[in-house]
């Protein structure tokens, strides 16, 4: 997997939620109320694209995602 290309992937709007509410210290319990979606969504989606981005946590995504400007 080119992991530079996938990097710059961009996000559905839902993860992107996902990600700032993180960001801004949100528990998943509250990220996943303040989004509207279920636990095991948000789990799915941020597994996804860790996946993607191949990286190890959270915190790179959200840094990665801060860097590129997403959120």
């Amino acid at each position: 997997m080119n992991s530079v290309r996938d990097a710059r992937t961009v996000p559905d709007r839902t993860t992107l939620n996902i990600l700032a509410a993180l960001s801004r210290g949100k528990s998943v319990t509250e990220a996943a109320m303040c989004c509207n979606v279920s636990e095991s969504t948000l789990r799915r989606k941020l597994a996804l694209l860790r996946e993607q981005w191949t990286v190890q946590s959270t915190v790179q995504m959200i840094v990665l995602a801060v860097r590129r400007g997403l959120i």
